[in-house]
């Protein structure tokens, strides 16, 4: 009889009450949350690093696209596009379709830099000196209709060229066009002082600490 009085009583202090206390669901959330600050920050900055490295290596591929353009045409891709350049069609049923808003000046440097470079049909025979992703690597950024070479953060490319000798007839690749004079912005590079600038702003778009630049 004391033998099974003495198991009942065993029994009933093995046994735990069903769900957890408030105590435990406290402790549990607060190593929930620590851990969260600790991982958070760690996963955020290796999405910035992804974008960081992502965006280096296409500044690298425009470089030598950029060297690809200027060994077959003479120089480097001005900063502006005559204004009777037709627009970049994406189809192949015809070579040259539309024309280029007017005046050219109100177009950015990241555009005729995507449109030197990114448009098949610019030389005849030659296909673009760069492949790009749409909506990944190119896309209108500024909303105008004409595309640009952009960042992991969607931003622009910048692109700045030495400008083009005053007085010197450059031979041309646009239809129509005898000579680029005037399609420069005005704005000489201010580290590569004998070729061009091409940088990326970075993630808050402007510039500052986080410029990916060609330059060191």
């Amino acid at each position: 009889m004391r033998a099974a009085k003495d198991l009942r009583r065993t029994a009933r202090f093995c046994q735990r009450p069903e769900g957890f206390t408030l105590v435990e669901l406290l402790v549990v959330m607060g190593i929930l949350a620590s851990l969260a600050a600790i991982l958070v920050p760690i996963v955020a900055s290796g999405r910035r690093m992804a974008k960081v490295t992502g965006t280096k290596q296409l500044l690298a591929n425009v470089e030598q696209a950029i060297s690809l353009f200027s060994n077959q045409v003479g120089y480097y891709p001005p900063d502006r596009i005559p204004s009777s350049a037709p627009l970049k069609k994406f189809s192949s049923d015809t070579a040259w379709s539309g024309s280029m808003k007017s005046p050219a000046t109100y177009m950015t440097s990241a555009e005729a830099l995507y449109y030197c470079l990114a448009n098949p049909y610019l030389v005849r025979g030659h296909s673009p000196f760069i492949e790009l992703q749409a909506n990944k690597e190119s896309a209108d950024a500024d909303g105008d209709g004409l595309p640009e070479i952009v960042d992991a953060w969607d931003h622009a490319f910048s692109y700045n060229r030495k400008s083009f000798p005053s007085g010197v007839t450059l031979p041309t690749i646009f239809p129509g066009v005898s000579s680029l004079a005037g399609y420069d912005d005005g704005d000489n590079p201010t580290h590569n002082v004998n070729t061009y600038d091409l940088w990326s702003a970075g993630p808050e778009g402007y510039g500052g600490v986080d410029w990916i630049t060609n330059w060191k």
